[in-house]
């Protein structure tokens, strides 16, 4: 595991010299909060930045519905693609 880990972060480091304005980022929506969600979610935002991807969690309530993830889905999408 730590081997792959230090390849992703090699070529995370790589792309980030070949694209200074690039950032490369996690998001994870998170409807409801399980113990067991939140553990496993810990783990992948501590192993996104071990490899210098920044890591972003969006905690929506359990009545969230889907058609409301996808709504908030598509503003974040417009959001990042007009800077």
């Amino acid at each position: 595991m730590a081997e792959i880990r230090n390849q992703l972060r090699n070529d995370v480091a790589d792309i980030k010299k070949k694209l200074p304005n690039f950032q490369p980022g996690l998001a994870i929506v998170q409807v409801g909060g399980r113990e067991d969600s939140n553990v496993y979610i810990r783990m992948k935002i501590k192993a996104a930045s071990d490899i210098g991807i920044k890591a972003n969690h969006i905690k929506l309530p359990r009545s969230t519905t889907e058609s409301e993830v996808f709504l908030l889905h598509k503003i974040i999408f417009v959001n990042e693609n007009n800077k």
